[in-house]
């Protein structure tokens, strides 16, 4: 008897255990939400929301397993009901969490951008960790082009975003990074920039990562050069310093030298010029020698010293150039001046902060590049020559 009432209490567990769900939700029937994109019409003051989502039909012998693509947008009233709207055409169940990507097109950037970057951070389906990048014209026009390398559009964008540390032109910025900028009202910041173009040799438009996009005071304001892109990172990009190479060309003896430059260092201090504040940056660089368009002795005296004096006039020109756009063109502060002196000198900045807008554009700064070329390579002679 007692063996009995053992294996009866071995049973019970087994008829706790959970069968099949009604709930259960099958693969082939749900659609994975992985780029969303925002578009505002001001005609109708309505949002539009594109969704490009992956999913996976029912397998069979004549047709393998394979992912598909389905793109469709809806309006509505609101960013949620145009959400909500386009479930009408879904014939499965859109899932969100695995969202990468989200763009939000060019009109609804300059007159709804807070009420977007509002609603993402509040859905619960939204992950916070996906990059956000605007486009110079419909969102929509983005994700109904067709990826050039005929992968999937998502992991396309996500190779563009790869790449940015090869090249330092482009800035892709995590939505809950976006979220912090924006409860500080006394800087502007540059997220990404998209564009459709028809590269060289080539007759189909193409989807382009390049550039950025300027955000004050909650919406565009304007489009940021590639070069200036560069710039904001040599001068305050300081999570990507490890990864971040960009070639440099520098005109030299009658020559154009190519230098692969990375970050060593960049660092702001402060100082007060007649009881006005000032700041100076150092930037600090290490490039190696890629190619040159003549021959160049390296061994000859102080040549490379000479090298290195070029490369860090080319830079500092360079970064002047993009810091007199930053202040007296756009009147932004997209390199956070504002947030370095709150943290590390307050009572500077408790003097300035009623009129930052008017201590910003005449903040004097003073940028120095100090450049070094540690590695001549195998050959003493660059380009060949003698």
């Amino acid at each position: 008897m007692r063996i009995i009432n053992l294996l009866l209490l071995g049973f019970i567990p087994l008829f706790l255990l959970a069968g099949c769900s009604p709930d259960v939700r099958e693969i082939n029937s749900i659609a994975l939400v992985t780029i969303t994109g925002v578009d505002y019409d001001e005609q109708s003051k309505k949002f539009i929301i594109t969704l490009y989502c992956n999913y996976t039909p029912s397998a069979s012998k004549d047709m393998p397993e394979k992912t598909l693509e389905w793109i469709a947008s809806s309006s509505g009233e609101s960013i949620l009901d145009a959400a909500r709207n386009i479930r009408s055409r879904a014939g499965k169940q859109l899932i969100w969490q695995h969202d990468k990507f989200f763009i939000v097109g060019e009109s609804a950037a300059r007159h709804k951008f807070y009420e977007i970057i509002d609603y993402f951070n509040r859905s619960r389906e939204i992950r916070m960790s996906g990059y956000l990048a605007i486009s110079k014209g419909k969102a929509s026009d983005i994700l109904q082009l067709k990826s050039e390398s005929g992968d999937l559009i998502t992991n396309e964008i996500e190779g563009k975003v790869r790449n940015e540390h090869l090249w330092g032109k482009s800035i892709n910025i995590e939505l809950k990074d976006i979220v912090n900028y924006y409860t500080d009202p006394n800087r502007g910041f540059v997220i990404g920039k998209m564009n459709i173009s028809k590269p060289i040799n080539s007759d189909r438009s193409v989807m382009i990562l390049s550039g950025g996009s300027v955000i004050n005071k909650g919406k565009l304001v304007g489009w940021m050069s590639a070069d200036d892109v560069l710039s904001v990172h040599m001068l305050m990009g300081k999570k990507k310093w490890r990864y971040l190479e960009f070639v440099q060309s520098v005109p030299f003896k009658s020559e154009k030298v190519s230098l692969m430059m990375k970050i060593l260092k960049s660092k702001t201090h402060y100082k007060s010029i007649n009881g006005r504040p000032a700041l100076t940056i150092d930037v600090k660089l290490k490039g190696t020698l890629i190619d040159t368009s003549g021959p160049i002795l390296l061994t000859a005296n102080r040549t490379l010293e000479q090298l290195e004096d070029a490369a860090e006039k080319v830079v500092q020109q360079q970064l002047k150039v993009s810091l007199s756009h930053f202040q007296r063109d756009m009147k932004v502060d997209v390199l956070g001046f504002s947030d370095f002196l709150r943290q590390y000198h307050p009572n500077v900045w408790k003097r300035t902060r009623q009129n930052w807008m008017e201590v910003y554009p005449t903040l004097p700064v003073t940028i120095t590049v100090s450049a070094s070329i540690p590695n001549l390579g195998m050959s003493q002679v660059l380009g060949g020559g003698q």
